[in-house]
């Protein structure tokens, strides 16, 4: 099966030293893997913590998988039964080798400037260091996949859902890893299935677990997208914090149609409009010291598709304390229109169920 993808901003998968030279499938593999968990916690079933290697294919597990088998059981039950999760099933673990091959073929990108150690600073007002922007890679690739025929098919579904919603890659706190799917039809044909050599994918509950704070789950997520129109090419320019790298930022928008807003964004809702009594803003936004924490509110660069402005997002809505609060944030379309001064409407998305989970990824592709 092969995907053919097109960035829509730029698309980050780093390498041995952190740098681009090139898109690495690891970086890829790492975010598919990362949403299928996300989405089976969300069906209500079982996706471990990869880093806490519980599910491994040895000892008892893998007696009892070796006996289902030989009763005539498929891989897929056998593992069932072996008690081996939804994730590590298509994504492998100690002992089970990943079910399909990842290979990044027909790439044509390149790095949205150069050099590629050179960071992009946008300091909104009232900040001394702000965010630094690494380049990440712009153009088309093919996904080529190639294993299991029902895996296949998953991959598919899986890729038409981050087409949407989500994203490929890494850093998508700074707005990486848009994409849109330039080969719809026959990845819409996989997903769908055809007959037995594509057998397609149905998403299912699979069970009643109850969310788990400390690990991704799509019942606790939130997604938006931003639309905009406008007559003016500039309108970036008056955004606070881009007009002091205007002339960094210039050529890309030129070349690419996008607009690095992601860190004015987030710095409207993190320094104005959160306030600390509501909880502690590192928490929810992130931070580098003293340990590191990963930011739970993404938003993309702006980008320019079909002739219309879009800035979408999502947030990991970890926390009840204060889900409500960062989800009334996000969601103001005052806020938007104010911090980029252009008038938009926006759409949101928040799944609280299994079942509202399963309606997302149903929705008409």
């Amino acid at each position: 099966m092969k995907v053919r993808i097109r960035t829509l901003t730029p698309l980050w998968t780093g390498g041995a030293d952190g740098k681009v030279d090139r898109v690495h499938e690891t970086g890829i593999l790492g975010s598919l893997r990362w949403w299928y968990e996300a989405i089976v916690r969300g069906l209500g079933g079982c996706a471990c913590d990869p880093t806490q290697h519980k599910h491994e294919l040895s000892g008892e597990r893998l007696r009892q998988y070796e006996h289902s088998r030989q009763k005539g059981k498929d891989w897929w039950a056998a593992l069932d039964e072996a008690g081996i999760c939804d994730a590590c099933k298509v994504f492998g673990a100690t002992g089970w080798r990943r079910r399909f091959r990842l290979e990044i073929v027909e790439a044509q990108t390149t790095l949205v400037w150069r050099p590629a150690d050179q960071m992009l600073n946008v300091r909104p007002p009232g900040r001394t260091r702000g965010w630094y922007l690494p380049p990440g890679s712009a153009g088309t690739l093919t996904l080529k996949f190639t294993g299991d025929p029902k895996v296949l098919s998953l991959m598919a579904a899986l890729l038409l859902f981050l087409e949407k919603w989500g994203n490929l890659g890494a850093k998508p706190q700074l707005g990486y890893g848009v994409f849109t799917i330039e080969n719809r039809d026959e990845t819409l044909e996989w997903a769908r299935g055809n007959g037995d050599d594509k057998p397609g994918w149905e998403w299912k509950i699979l069970g009643d677990r109850e969310v788990d704070e400390n690990l991704p789950d799509l019942r606790r997520f939130g997604f938006f997208k931003f639309r905009f129109e406008t007559t003016q090419p500039g309108w970036w320019t008056q955004v606070p914090g881009l007009n002091r790298v205007s002339l960094q930022i210039q050529p890309i928008v030129s070349q690419y149609q996008i607009v690095p807003v992601s860190p004015v964004l987030k710095n409207e809702w993190r320094f104005n409009q959160w306030n600390r009594k509501w909880g502690d803003d590192r928490e929810i936004f992130g931070t580098l010291r003293p340990d590191r924490i990963r930011s739970k509110v993404t938003v993309s660069w702006a980008y320019r598709d079909n002739g219309m402005w879009k800035v979408r997002g999502w947030a990991w809505l970890s926390s009840l304390k204060w889900a409500d609060k960062v989800w009334d944030i996000l969601k103001n379309g005052h806020v938007w229109q104010t911090v980029l001064n252009v008038h938009g409407r926006i759409d949101t998305c928040m799944p609280t169920s299994c079942q509202d989970v399963l309606k997302v990824l149903e929705e008409p592709r």
